[in-house]
């Protein structure tokens, strides 16, 4: 009896061990499925099967007290009452026909087809004339536009007057700083020149960085140690700004030769927002200058000249950071159309922006001496870019001798 025990036991474990071979094996032979996909099926399974049975049972419950049974086909799990949905349409209908001035009898409410609304098409930006005869627009209209426009423009010249004004740097803040100089802002500036040509930056978003940075420091002492850490920042808010696709911060963090960490740089630009309330639309002198060369046409070679001009006075914090950049723009203006033989201050651009040659005068001078002395000065970075043929080669120009008048 102890024999044949043992041996059913041992039959037992036999059949077990092969079965659960046999288990293995066809689990192997079974494609694998993810997970994820298999557990929202079975779920979503689950939830169809639940809701059958809970309709279910509270038609169970009615049944019991209305005391009608109803078969599995008769079962409708939502009903809609005709009178009222007949009501609905009606009421709809009556509504539907006020609103259009339709009679209500009518069965068929069109609606009626929106009229084609006139494009203004301005010639500074289309050159050629459309050919489709539902987009042309009247002479008429695109010079009552163009008088629209052109009434804006002094109330938007007007309100950058007030917002330089409002958000200008400290002219001496550099006389509280008590360790970093003029010539470190200018190495610094000149970085940052290099970096917005690496990346392919707007030039507007160089001149907000330069912008950032100065009224930063009007207000924060800062270290020569995190000089750089300023600038990068500010260039980094300047391009989040102004770039469509700006660079990411690890890229900051690497044209820093990996002197900061990303988390020291978004610190910084945390405490610059900060400093700064947020205030990052202000004028620059490039938006002066876009705004005084819309009222004086000139050629690309006085106007890249200007630019160029303009760019000398963001290295030279002294003595620059006197001046608003509407100044700066009129004294890069009234240059470059010296230089190139030009009248200095068109009665156009004296009336339009209220300065007179005179008011431009003192930054002329200071620009004439830095134009002068840009060939054998120690940072380059704005002359090599303007040395290229897309900018006319305006950097290897010589100033004028002859004084202005």
């Amino acid at each position: 009896m102890a024999a044949s025990g043992i041996n059913h036991n041992v039959d037992q474990e036999n059949r077990t061990v092969n079965a659960v071979h046999m288990r293995k094996e066809e689990l192997e032979n079974q494609p694998k499925k993810r997970t994820v996909l298999g557990v929202l099926n079975k779920n979503a399974e689950r939830i169809r099967c639940q809701k059958p049975a809970k309709q279910d049972a509270k038609l169970q419950e009615k049944n019991l007290k209305t005391g009608k049974q109803i078969t599995q086909s008769q079962r409708v799990p939502f009903e809609i009452p005709e009178d009222k949905l007949d009501e609905d349409i009606e009421v709809r209908k009556v509504h539907a026909a006020k609103q259009n001035k339709v009679s209500p009898s009518t069965k068929d409410l069109q609606r009626v087809p929106l009229k084609e609304l006139p494009v203004p098409i301005f010639e500074d930006v289309c050159t050629t004339a459309p050919q489709d005869k539902n987009s042309l627009v009247s002479e008429q209209f695109i010079e009552e536009t163009a008088l629209v426009i052109n009434g804006y423009t002094e109330d938007v010249y007007r309100y950058l007057r007030e917002i330089e004004e409002r958000h200008r740097p400290r002219a001496g803040y550099m006389k509280k700083q008590p360790d970093i100089t003029y010539s470190m802002r200018c190495i610094l500036v000149d970085w940052l020149v290099e970096v917005a040509e690496e990346y392919k930056l707007q030039t507007e978003t160089l001149y907000l960085a330069v912008s950032f940075i100065d009224r930063f420091l009007s207000y924060m002492s800062v270290v020569r140690a995190k000089l750089q850490l300023v600038g990068t920042a500010a260039m980094f808010i300047a391009a989040k700004y102004e770039e469509i696709y700006p660079p990411d911060v690890k890229e900051f963090v690497y044209i820093t030769d990996d002197t900061y960490t990303k988390k020291q740089v978004l610190r910084m630009e945390h405490l610059i927002l900060k400093v700064l309330s947020f205030d990052l639309s202000v004028p620059t002198v490039l938006t002066f200058l876009t705004t005084f060369f819309s009222v004086d046409k000139v050629s690309d070679t006085v106007l890249y000249l200007a630019m160029y001009l303009s760019e000398l006075t963001l290295v030279e914090g002294d003595p620059y950071l006197q001046y608003l950049p509407s100044v700066r723009a009129g004294a890069a203006i009234a240059l470059a159309r010296h230089t190139l033989e030009q009248a200095v201050w068109p009665q156009e651009l004296e009336t339009f922006s209220g300065y007179s040659l005179a008011d431009l005068k003192p930054c002329i001078e200071c620009l004439q001496k830095t134009f002068g002395e840009s060939a054998t000065h120690p940072q380059q970075a704005i002359r090599e870019k303007y040395k290229s043929h897309r900018w006319h080669c305006v950097s290897l120009l010589a100033p004028r001798d002859a004084p202005i008048c």
